[in-house]
């Protein structure tokens, strides 16, 4: 069993470090800190001890083990655990040793019996309610040996009279207990912190979740709007070509190209019928009353619609107006529109915003300024609605740029080529 929280990537976007994704070699490595200062003092106290041999090979074995424990505490809590206590147990049941000096002292007093706290903590920090306060009962029960072992001090050679003997108890008892006590609690604490961290960690990831289907879902929307009014614009111009064929091959039924008038008005028809097969199922306004698509011609009530909203909006236009190809004049009313309306979503209360139609020898070039903060800055490819447009004018061979930074407003640019045919 590992900790709570998992490793992996953390709610802010950055990558866990290395030992986050290897909980196992964070654990050795913390028991090799653990064992350097305390195992190896520990050890080289029983070696200096003049106890005999078998009371201090077991006590080394104890703390060996103690020290073993800790490395797997996290992976098997309860296992480590219960080593952990069978060997502070030990410890404890151990009678006193000897040091060089022949002073005696109690085998649990031994500076690896440190390790036994990390345990406690551990155990429950990891493992639930009832398991965590199993440990603290076993934990306690420990303890409660330590004091009887260590309740008359005389039994190590420390000579004490019945007012010491009094303080020592009580220091005693309340000493390891406040001790056991702190440590699980701490070890409870850290799981709250954890399963909130974690709780947060989900729901930033339910977040982005959440942010990526809806702009997926917005994207999806747009592609079906410009294939409905795609599928309008090539549906009329496929009718007036039938129907500009079949005036051509009536007007003359008798001329030579009569017949590849007739092939040309067959092959719109075919075409005409395939298109509305394949496309028409997209219109979820099938059965109403068909609206004319917008085009530049109804840019002047757009920009009264958003004067009135409150945006000082100033336009202009430069250069020798041409008439776009149906596509193209959709397209440029469907930017301008998005791009105002990011003005009014963005730009702040009483915006000011600039927008220009630059009719160039070879494209029209659209530029929306806004003196707001702007909703993408620094390079962001932006939202669904940024993206809904660079799709279009993509289909259409235009091209869409962005700019902008905190304080000085934001900037589309959008470039529409003209068609070969257009007219001046």
């Amino acid at each position: 069993m590992t900790s709570i929280v998992d490793a992996g990537p953390r709610a802010d976007g950055r990558r866990d470090g290395p030992f986050r994704r290897n909980p196992a070699l964070t654990d050795l490595i913390v028991a090799a800190v653990y064992a350097i200062p305390l195992g190896l003092v520990s050890l080289r106290l029983l070696q200096l001890s003049d106890s005999p041999l078998g009371w201090r090979v077991l006590a080394g074995v104890a703390v060996v083990v103690l020290h073993v424990a800790t490395a797997l505490r996290r992976r098997w809590p309860r296992v480590a655990f219960g080593i952990g206590a069978g060997m502070a147990l030990v410890l404890s049941l151990l009678p006193p040793l000897q040091d060089a000096a022949g002073n005696a002292f109690p085998a649990f007093a031994l500076p690896s019996i440190l390790v036994f706290g990390v345990l406690v903590f551990t155990a429950a920090r990891v493992l639930d309610a009832r398991a965590s306060w199993a440990c603290l009962a076993v934990a306690l029960a420990v303890a409660a040996v330590v004091v009887v072992r260590l309740w008359n001090p005389e039994v190590w050679g420390r000579p004490s009279d019945d007012g010491e003997l009094i303080l020592w108890r009580a220091a005693l008892t309340l000493g390891i207990t406040a001790t056991i006590l702190c440590l699980w609690a701490l070890g409870r604490l850290a799981r709250v912190r954890d399963a909130h961290v974690a709780e947060l960690r989900e729901k930033a990831e339910r977040a982005d979740a959440d942010r990526a289907r809806e702009q997926a879902e917005a994207a999806r929307a747009e592609r079906d709007r410009i294939s409905r009014e795609l599928h309008d614009i090539v549906s009329h111009s496929l009718a007036v070509m039938v129907s500009q064929a079949e005036g051509g091959r009536l007007s003359d039924p008798a001329a030579p190209t009569a017949a590849t008038f007739a092939t040309i008005s067959s092959i719109g028809r075919e075409s005409l019928r395939d298109m509305r097969g394949l496309l028409g199922v997209l219109r979820s306004d099938a059965g109403t009353a068909r609206v004319p698509q917008p085009g530049l011609a109804d840019l002047p009530s757009l920009v009264s619609q958003v004067r009135a909203a409150g945006v000082q909006l100033v336009d202009e236009a430069s250069g020798n107006q041409r008439r776009l190809r149906p596509a193209a004049d959709l397209a440029a009313f469907r930017v301008v529109q998005e791009a105002l309306t990011n003005v009014l979503k963005h730009a702040g209360p009483a915006p000011a915003a600039g927008l220009s139609l630059d009719w160039t020898d070879d494209r029209l070039v659209i530029r929306v300024h806004d003196s707001g903060a702007g909703p993408h800055v620094d390079g962001d490819p932006g939202g669904a609605g940024l993206e809904g447009m660079r799709e279009r004018l993509q289909i259409i061979g235009g091209s869409l740029e962005t700019n902008g930074r905190a304080g000085e407003g934001f900037t589309l640019t959008a470039t529409i080529p003209y068609d070969d045919g257009s007219l001046p």
